[in-house]
């Protein structure tokens, strides 16, 4: 199931410490330069919680029509009063209500990374995008380290209590390479990884 953001969403984006607001500032701005390499119309936010990210993308790509989904009732609830104009379902990542293809571009930042079953999960994201897809998780081991250095989680050496998967640049690529996903663009803005992938059509047909 998809992981309930109640714990981090707030604290991520209204944390004063100008040191997060610029970590989470950068990150922003690196979604929204790959949303608009894709020229997408239609997006869809896999985990979207409050929806957070689609407000800020929103201001700068107009045209797209944004959705969203995520398992916690209580994160879309808050997300309602906070944006009433972004339309967001409560469902399950392994199995999302929406028919094959139905978008231009599915972003799923910050998700994978809780998951019991990622491989899944972007499967069934490959499923409901017509072209692109967009992950994000955190780099390791620079994200422990991290944390660990801010006197975050120093029991468990910076990793946060809900992070179940772990991967560094060389892992993820290779994670990535089982779903016939080509990856087009991969940024680093510290301390995560940020990878935009596209079908890989031509493969599709010599297996087919």
């Amino acid at each position: 199931m998809m992981i309930s953001h109640q714990y981090g969403n707030y604290q991520k984006y209204y944390n004063p410490n100008p040191i997060q607001k610029h970590l989470i500032e950068r990150f922003l701005r690196t979604i929204s330069l790959l949303v608009k390499q894709t020229s997408a119309l239609v997006l869809a936010d896999i985990g979207c919680a409050e929806g957070f990210l689609p407000r800020y993308l929103r201001k700068l790509h107009p045209q797209i029509r944004f959705t969203g989904i995520d398992i916690d009732r209580s994160a879309l609830k808050r997300g309602k009063e906070l944006n009433p104009w972004f339309p967001a379902t409560q469902a399950n990542i392994y199995e999302m209500p929406y028919k094959s293809n139905a978008f231009d571009l599915v972003l799923c930042l910050e998700v994978l990374e809780h998951l019991e079953r990622p491989d899944r999960a972007v499967a069934e994201l490959k499923r409901i995008t017509r072209r692109y897809c967009l992950f994000s998780v955190p780099r390791e081991p620079f994200f422990r380290m991290a944390n660990f250095l801010r006197g975050k989680n120093l029991t468990r050496l910076g990793n946060d209590v809900d992070h179940i998967n772990h991967w560094n640049k060389a892992s993820f690529i290779k994670f990535m390479k089982g779903f016939d996903l080509r990856i087009v663009d991969m940024k680093t803005s510290f301390p995560w990884l940020i990878s935009l992938t596209e079908l890989d059509h031509e493969l599709e047909k010599i297996q087919s």
